[in-house]
């Protein structure tokens, strides 16, 4: 063998291969870490005004089950398009890896929701482990949607998602509209608030929400704010489809947790459109926010 035939250690990439460790499994090990970390605390940002709101706790022991269980659903499939408009996690790209995103914020929201329920003494799940699954189910709703947000949005490096256009502003201002209005759709005040009204505070409330709804987007210089080149189809096909969306999920939230059972069609509108303002608040915050 010659002397240009024998390998030598002077060769930079057979230096590299031999200084350098196999690093990558501690660190994909140190990312999940992480990724979990993120959607624990944003569960808990997103959910800890309802972990600590008395009449959801007793939501939760009267609610019909099958309400219930399609709130579950409906939560877990949010948290997919969510887990698709977010871009990629730690479960990578394409549809397997949005169920493996959206399987780890849903455990995740449901860990920290028994966690702080069970250290505040609302539920036993020991003792009582129906009771304690039902109230948990309902404050995963939102738990679950700021796992996503903060897995995806919130980390180094974190990616763009699939959707965009019209569809992508339209589920956005929806999930923004869900957080709000389940975070209030529970508390009394709501009904009483519904039952002082007459049909002109009903009506000049949707003006005022409509209204704060463009603003926030279009004109008071948040971050984020959106510039419309045509400012009436912005109008008509964005702030009024998004509070026809808000309506339609605080219309979807009450008959949820109960709140419409027995009552007539104008209590109805009325309760419904009390909870649209925090709901098209939502929408819009979704729209500059994410």
């Amino acid at each position: 063998m010659s002397i240009d035939d024998q390998p030598t250690t002077a060769d930079p990439d057979i230096r590299a291969s031999e200084a350098r460790p196999d690093t990558q499994g501690a660190e994909d090990g140190r990312n999940l870490f992480r990724g979990v970390g993120r959607a624990f605390g944003g569960a808990l940002l997103f959910s800890l005004p309802l972990l600590m709101t008395m009449e959801l706790w007793q939501l939760g022991h009267t609610v019909d089950r099958f309400r219930l269980g399609l709130l579950v659903l409906l939560t877990a499939l949010l948290v997919l398009g969510l887990a698709r408009v977010f871009g990629a996690g730690a479960g990578g790209t394409g549809f397997t890896g949005h169920l493996v995103d959206t399987g780890v914020a849903l455990l995740v929201a449901v860990i920290a929701a028994g966690l702080v329920l069970t250290v505040l003494a609302v539920v036993n799940p020991i003792g009582d482990w129906q009771d304690a699954v039902s109230v948990v189910a309902i404050e995963a709703l939102p738990a679950a949607i700021g796992a996503s947000y903060a897995r995806s949005q919130l980390g180094e490096g974190s990616q763009k998602g699939e959707a965009a256009g019209y569809q992508h502003e339209l589920f956005l201002m929806a999930a923004g509209a869900v957080v709000f209005a389940a975070n209030i759709a529970p508390t009394e005040e709501v009904v009483l608030l519904a039952a002082k009204m007459s049909e002109v505070h009903t009506a000049a409330l949707v003006v005022l929400s409509v209204v704060f709804m463009h603003g926030f987007v279009y004109s008071v210089g948040f971050k984020g704010q959106e510039h419309a080149d045509r400012p009436v189809h912005a109008f008509v096909t964005l702030t009024v489809v998004g509070y026809v969306i808000a309506l339609a999920i605080s219309a979807y939230v009450l008959w949820t947790f109960g709140r419409f059972d027995g009552l007539g069609m104008v209590a109805i509108v009325s309760e419904t459109v009390v909870l649209a303002l925090p709901a098209s608040l939502g929408a819009a915050a979704a729209r500059l926010i994410l």
